[in-house]
């Protein structure tokens, strides 16, 4: 499940719902890991941790993959330092193999990011989900900066920092804005994050063609591959992978070199999800 109202890096300066991000709004930067999305919350029913990937429950099963080895690391939290708090869904990302080349101390460990609060019907100041990690005992996500929003230069400075990955770059950052957070009278996104141009999912568009009637043809095939990139299809590859979809093409944690086109553009139409509003995210997790 992802955070809800994200927008892509490419979109940001041209996204109208950008205006949101006011000089002097309380905003925390974090770095985005390139994990799988995993959140906990406490079953009352049977005194244990549910255990959830982007989209669903996950049960145990025979298979032994990033979402077993989930399963056992939740099992290794202690569920009574959960009891108290059976309508606060836990966000966080678990630290496996995609993308980004993270060291082996940083693998098979769960982040926290975000608690949901689902009697309230909204997400938790970064402060509580600091105290709430500490508190169960967790590790939170490395935060850059808390501070006021200056302007989105600002906050671009801080992806030059890592932590995760020993020196080489990060996958990007996510700003938060606590000044905008669950605002019912604003559809503008209160989360935005800004990835690495070398893990972006988008590529550079090219300059624009001068002849209309050839703009009209190319433009349809410049859409496609600016869309289309290896590194959206390995994303998506990834999220199959988790969701304990097989996908053939992919085998220990690599993708193929070559792509075929239609399984390429199969692949490429399956959206990032946003997150709903709030009654679907309710809905879903009960």
């Amino acid at each position: 499940m992802d955070i809800k109202r994200i927008v892509q890096e490419n979109e940001m300066h041209k996204n109208k719902n950008t205006w949101a991000f006011e000089p002097g709004d309380h905003i925390v930067i974090q770095i985005k890991i390139d994990g799988s999305n995993a959140s906990v919350r406490y079953d009352p029913e049977t005194g244990k941790l549910a255990a959830f990937s982007r989209k669903r429950q996950i049960v145990r099963t025979k298979d032994v993959d990033a979402t077993s080895k989930f399963l056992d690391y939740v099992d290794t939290l202690d569920a009574e330092k959960f009891q108290k708090y059976p309508d606060y869904v836990f966000f966080g990302e678990w630290m496996t193999r995609h993308r980004v080349p993270y060291p082996e101390k940083y693998l098979n460990i769960w982040i926290m990011y975000d608690v949901y609060d689902l009697k309230a019907d909204g997400y938790l100041p970064q402060k509580q989900v600091k105290a709430l990690a500490a508190e169960v005992g967790v590790p939170y996500i490395h935060v850059l900066y808390d501070g006021p929003f200056v302007d989105w230069d600002h906050c671009r400075s801080f992806m030059r920092i890592t932590k995760y990955t020993d020196g080489d770059c990060e996958e990007g950052i996510i700003v938060k804005n606590m000044s905008k957070l669950n605002n019912p009278d604003s559809r503008a996104p209160f989360v935005l994050k800004i990835v690495n141009e070398k893990f972006s999912e988008m590529k550079a568009q090219k300059a624009p063609i001068t002849s209309e009637q050839e703009a009209a043809k190319k433009m349809a095939f410049a859409t496609v591959e600016w869309m289309v990139t290896r590194e959206r299809v390995e994303k998506e590859l990834y999220k199959m992978r988790d969701e304990g979809i097989s996908a053939r093409g992919v085998w220990n944690g690599r993708m193929e070199a070559d792509c075929p086109g239609d399984r390429k553009k199969n692949l490429c139409g399956l959206r990032e999800g946003r997150g709903g509003g709030r009654g679907s995210l309710r809905k879903t997790l009960r």
